[in-house]
């Protein structure tokens, strides 16, 4: 039988379009599967700026980050974390930059900084969490990382500072460990001329007593600002650490150097490097502050028979009890036009600061934001000092240009340290350049 080419063209045309007409219908009922059932998730990029935390076994201080990134990628495919490593010599000038020209990362750790907040770079995230969930949080966490009853991060952690004593050094010169860690400043400081000698007989002492940081975004020796008594800003965010109380404690930070000799001459300028390996590497530093996750770290050491039995003290005591400083972390969302690009960042940062990713938190020496996990993590004898430690800090109030004020207190304590200006002098000239620095800024806040 003979086909017409009309017929021909005829017969593909229908078959043409009875299969579009099939794939349309195949369309609408996804369309329509899609709109009653499987409602499709935001895709795209989220930004994320972070600062180095604890080394994982590879080392690497962003290891822990960039597996939740990954983890958090698989299980949300079409989504991606990029992630920008900040260094915390200049990371918060990065991110203050940043949001001022626009140019602000979707996420950055820095929920509860005031001076994002009253500029409006930051959304509020209650709407991300439960009453039930609130509640068990600290509160003193949740009081840090809000502002005028509004809720502007993710509760991830909580830390603070104790004092770490080579328990084999203070044995072998005989030097008393304070029992149940609490002792005054005289007690200190005989302790530490025991442990401050001259091993190797060239008339100049080469074992130390003590040793610590002074640089900004460390607050290792503020705590001993306030063993008499003074507190460093009030509850207004207002500098006072220039009371008689607070010269009188800056006085006794600078006898370590310039009358007992129980420190290295370089105290105050030393980095941290050098001053963490004279600690835990060549054991010429007896006592050193620093935070719960130094724990971890010592006892790896003693487990390898290259450390030594170590203790945790409090602040020594002046005429009244010392008040180290907590810091509290938190992650917090920059402002976003698309309500499903923002629910895709919360759902990220309730996946990082999850309950379970929260109980982790003890590997890493800190305290999880979660009561109930606190108390877990205090098992360990360690952590249960640092735990009665940080039960007794005081987090700092909301300050605005608190990066400024935080350089300027370092430079006048570094000033008094060296002999350059005395204990009042330096924080009369702190106060004063504080007071000059906050002028025509909102600082007693609502």
């Amino acid at each position: 039988m003979c086909w017409r080419p009309f017929t021909r063209f005829f017969c593909l045309f229908l078959a043409t379009v009875l299969v579009l007409s099939l794939a349309g219908c195949d369309t609408k009922r996804d369309s329509r599967g899609r709109d009653e059932g499987e409602q499709k998730t935001w895709q795209g990029v989220i930004t994320l700026w972070d600062f180095p935390r604890w080394k994982d076994k590879n080392g690497s201080s962003y290891g822990w980050i960039e597996r939740k990134i990954a983890e958090f990628e698989k299980s949300h495919p079409g989504v991606f974390i990029h992630l920008r490593k900040l260094k915390w010599e200049y990371g918060m000038v990065e991110l203050k930059a940043a949001a001022a020209t626009g140019t602000n990362p979707d996420i950055a750790p820095v929920a509860g900084d005031i001076d994002f907040i009253l500029q409006g770079y930051l959304e509020p995230v209650d709407e991300f969490f439960t009453p039930e969930e609130l509640k068990r949080y600290d509160e003193r966490v949740l009081q840090a990382l809000s502002y005028n009853g509004r809720l502007y991060g993710f509760p991830w952690f909580i830390t603070t500072y104790g004092l770490y004593l080579n328990a084999d050094a203070f044995r072998a010169r005989n030097a008393r460990i304070p029992p149940e860690g609490v002792w005054s400043y005289q007690e200190f400081v005989e302790a530490l001329q025991k442990l401050t000698y001259d091993k190797n007989r060239d008339g100049k002492p080469d074992y130390f007593g003590f040793n610590s940081l002074l640089y900004p975004g460390s607050y290792q020796l503020w705590g001993f600002l306030t063993m008499d008594g003074a507190r460093i800003f009030d509850e207004n965010g207002r500098f006072v650490l220039n009371s008689p109380e607070g010269k009188s404690a800056l006085a006794k930070i600078v006898d370590l150097l310039a009358k007992y000799r129980v420190v290295p001459a370089d105290f105050g300028t030393s980095d941290e490097k050098q001053v963490w390996g004279d600690f835990i590497e060549t054991k010429k530093i007896a006592v050193y502050p620093a935070g719960p996750w130094a724990i971890n770290i010592l006892a790896e050491k003693q487990r390898e028979g290259k450390g030594f039995e170590f203790e945790i003290a409090h602040y020594p005591s002046g005429s009244s009890k010392a008040r180290p400083v907590a810091t509290v972390a938190g992650y917090a969302i920059f402002k976003q036009q698309d309500p499903e690009k923002r629910a895709m960042c919360a759902e990220f940062l309730k996946f990082i600061t999850s309950e379970r990713e929260q109980e982790e938190l003890m590997n890493y020496g800190v305290f999880p934001a979660i009561k109930d996990l606190q108390e877990k993590v205090s098992e360990d004898r360690h952590m249960k000092r640092m735990k009665e430690i940080l039960d007794n800090a005081e987090i700092l109030p909301k300050i605005r240009n608190f990066t400024r004020v935080d350089e300027i207190i370092t430079s006048q304590v570094r000033q008094a340290i060296l002999g350059r200006k005395t204990p009042d002098q330096a924080l009369d000239d702190a106060a004063e350049e504080i007071r000059k620095l906050q002028e025509g800024t909102m600082q007693n806040l609502p």
